[in-house]
Parts: C-alpha cells; sequence; structure tokens
C-alpha cells in the first residue's frame, strides 16, 4: 500500500494502513429509465502508477461482476505520476476529493488503493468480503432522495434530468453537495514505465467526469444536466456533506 502525507508539503513512503469498515446497506428503489438508488457506493481510489493498485483493481473488477446494486467507482489519482507513468485516467478533482475525505477523517495523509464505503470510513482495498461485509451486510443509510431519468437523445452526450425531492418528515437536516459522476464501464492499458511496466492494467467503472452542481437545500427540484465526456458506462448522482462527509443519497443509471 503506498501512503502520500500532506501538510504544508508532499512526500511519498510505503505504509499499510487497516482502517475500520463502515455501515453499508440495504435497499434498491426503481427509478425512471433504470434509476437506482445503490445499497451502497463503493469508491476506490487506483492508480496506474502504483504497483499495490493492480490487486485492488482486481478486486472491484470481481465485486462488478458478482453483483449489480453497489455503486462502484474507480477514482484515479494524479499523486503517483512522477513515478514514471502518468495514469491517463487520473485527474487533481479526484485527488482533491480523496483529500477532503482525509483531512474530514483527520488522517495527515493520503494513500492508494484505498475504498471508501458511503464517503464514511474506508475498508482494506484488497479484501473483497470485507468490502461486501461493509457494503451489503447491514441496512443502507442512504436515501431515496434522487433519481436520474436519461436522455438518450441521438448525437448527444450522456444526460438527462436530475430530480431531488424529499418525503414529510424525511428532509436533510443541513445542505448537501450534489455531485454529478460520469463514468465508463471498462478499460485496460499497457503499462509501458514505472512500477507497474510490462503489466495490463484492467479497470471497472472508471470516473471520467465529477461535476459539481451546487448544494441541495430538501427542496423539490429538477436539474437538467449533460455530461462533456461521451462516458460509455453510467452516469451517477451523489448527495454528500460538505467538506469530505458522508454520502447522504445516491442513484445511478448505467447505459
Amino acid at each position: 500500500m503506498k501512503i502520500e502525507k500532506f501538510k504544508s508539503l508532499w512526500g511519498s513512503a510505503l505504509a499499510a494502513l487497516l482502517a475500520l469498515a463502515v455501515p453499508g446497506p440495504a435497499h434498491a428503489a426503481a427509478g425512471q429509465n433504470a434509476s437506482i438508488t445503490p445499497q451502497a457506493v463503493v469508491e476506490l481510489f487506483t492508480s496506474e502508477g502504483c504497483s499495490s493498485c493492480p490487486p485492488a483493481d482486481a478486486v472491484l473488477r470481481d465485486i462488478s461482476d458478482e453483483t449489480d446494486n453497489l455503486l462502484l467507482l474507480s477514482f484515479h489519482v494524479d499523486y503517483w505520476n512522477y513515478l514514471g507513468w502518468k495514469d491517463r485516467f487520473s485527474e487533481p478533482a479526484y485527488t482533491d476529493r480523496q483529500r477532503k475525505y482525509a483531512t474530514f477523517q483527520h488522517e495527515s495523509y493520503v494513500y492508494t488503493p484505498q475504498i471508501m464505503i458511503n464517503g464514511a470510513g474506508s475498508v482494506r482495498a484488497t479484501h473483497k468480503d470485507a468490502i461486501l461485509e461493509a457494503a451489503l451486510k447491514k441496512p443502507s443509510p442512504l436515501a431515496s432522495w434522487v433519481t436520474i431519468k436519461t436522455d438518450s437523445t441521438a448525437g448527444q452526450k450522456p444526460g438527462g434530468i436530475i430530480k431531488l425531492e424529499a418525503a414529510k418528515g424525511d428532509i436533510p437536516q443541513k445542505p448537501l453537495k450534489i455531485w454529478l459522476v460520469g463514468f465508463d464501464r471498462k478499460a485496460s492499458t499497457d503499462v509501458e514505465a514505472g512500477e507497474n511496466a510490462g503489466r495490463n492494467l484492467k479497470h471497472v467503472n472508471i470516473v471520467r467526469e465529477l461535476d459539481d452542481l451546487g448544494t441541495w437545500d430538501g427542496k423539490a427540484r429538477e436539474i437538467p444536466v449533460r455530461l462533456e465526456y461521451e462516458c460509455n458506462g453510467g452516469i451517477a448522482v451523489l448527495l454528500q456533506e460538505e467538506n469530505g462527509g458522508p454520502i447522504r443519497s445516491a442513484s445511478m443509471a448505467r447505459f
């Protein structure tokens, strides 16, 4: 497992970390046009430049093959790009997302691979059983506040209408950040340099776009959206406490 400390300066080191699992799971409510509320949101922070990451990528592929009621997202960070291989899927925004999680949880470093469950806690990224235990074996904390009606108009990039609505008595207690996520279903890379030189790395649900749509105060609302990237896997919406807090609601629509 590879870690990077962050305070005023950045450095890198190798370390082992085992974190506590967090409550995961329980209902999948059908929405419009195949939009569903997943039992849990499972985020993998990974990098093609990190030799510890391929086993975690493989675990996420296995989980993807075994269950379809989890929202699995691979966020490729950019802080290992200097090691000799630039991860083509990496973005500073994904690194920033991971750092916000670390700050919220009073951690002084980020590392790869890392699995976050519902934005509330981490699980060892190479332990499939632990991930499934955290994500599926307990009642889901995710509310059904958001649905997605996808738009499949020919010639247009993926998009549609996001509908936000809370039942009376079930309104969020604080404003929530609205994140729009576009992801590709599968991809592979022949790595030519760096720690994984000579390997063919396979990924699933690779995040290609992460858009900040502002905040939601619990009032009924519809938001038309259109991705900039022509993703082929699906579109998702996350309602999340600000500054790296827990995810309170989510919806996904696969293409």
